[in-house]
């Protein structure tokens, strides 16, 4: 009988133990819960601000289209470097002979673009435009324009002629450039040959950046400081008679990205064309060029004639 007692009472104190031991088990693990809750901070990422909804301003923003850019540093076959104090056209000229060319100033940095159409002969079949963005250096002893990018634009001569118009313009208080290229004759339908607009801005670097790229029909477009908005030709919704209704436009608004520091956004919206093109601030022509400059379109017509 006693020794019955003696090993009921060595169970009840393995027992005893077994339960102390689970329950500092429990304490050490809450207290580790807690631990890990006070020094892990809260998701910083970019989908813990997302805010549900859309407002006018954010609706359907994506990326700028610059899919049909070529501009690469991989372009350049020759590559030069030319000595100026400050990036100028007539200075460039001094070097090479350029058919359009434009300087563009921010507080990021300085660039130049600059295009020339290459030599061609009647055996030719088609004509190309070559053109450069240069960057500003003051380094290693010198002070110069340094190519950076390069491309090509190419028409074939048998081709409708085009016109390239250069324009400058200020968003957020930079100078940007806007390149505009459309038919030479403005009586060409244009869905049968598209114009074709594209924005060169300085990244926050002060690197020249082509941050927008469009084609479209008839392609107009206006600045405001803040944005540059492109208008061109579309169809609108069908009437009760199933004809597409004439005289929309699509509205392409773009502007400095708050996510992407070398891009621009894009806002897309459709309408009625009802107003003329308004700029709230200067967006001054600095140079043009027809392309090719000689078109054997143009020259059968004139011998036909």
């Amino acid at each position: 009988m006693q020794l019955r007692n003696v090993d009921m009472a060595k169970k009840s104190s393995e027992a005893k133990r077994t339960n102390q031991v689970l329950g500092l088990l429990v304490v050490l693990l809450l207290i580790g819960t807690g631990a890990v809750a006070l020094f892990i901070e809260p998701s910083s990422s970019s989908d813990a601000t997302v805010v549900s909804g859309h407002d006018a301003t954010t609706l359907g923003v994506r990326p700028a289209e610059t899919s049909r850019s070529n501009f690469s540093a991989g372009w350049g076959i020759e590559q030069y470097d030319f000595q100026m104090k400050a990036l100028s056209c007539t200075e460039l000229n001094t070097h090479i002979t350029t058919d359009l060319c434009a300087v563009a100033k921010t507080k990021h940095g300085d660039f130049m673009f600059s295009a020339t159409e290459s030599y061609w002969d009647e055996t030719d079949n088609e004509a190309t435009l070559e053109m450069s963005l240069f960057g500003f250096q003051d380094n290693n002893g010198w002070k110069r324009a340094t190519g950076l990018l390069d491309a090509q634009m190419v028409r074939d001569l048998d081709g409708v002629q085009v016109k390239i118009d250069l324009y400058r313009t200020e968003v957020n208080n930079d100078e940007v450039l806007i390149a505009h290229r459309h038919p030479v004759d403005d009586t060409i339908n244009g869905y049968d040959v598209s114009d074709q607009v594209f924005i060169i801005a300085a990244s926050p670097t002060g690197a020249p950046t082509v941050v927008a790229w469009y084609n479209g029909p008839g392609i107009s477009f206006e600045a405001d400081g803040k944005n540059i908005t492109l208008l061109y030709k579309r169809y609108g919704v069908a009437t009760e008679s199933g004809q597409l209704q004439q005289g929309w436009n699509t509205q392409v608004r773009l502007f400095p990205s708050g996510r992407v520091p070398f891009g621009w956004d894009e806002q897309i919206t459709t309408g009625p064309a009802l107003r003329d093109v308004m700029d709230a601030v200067p967006v001054v022509l600095v140079d043009s060029y027809t392309f090719p400059v000689h078109s054997r379109v143009k020259q059968k017509k004139s011998t036909s004639a």
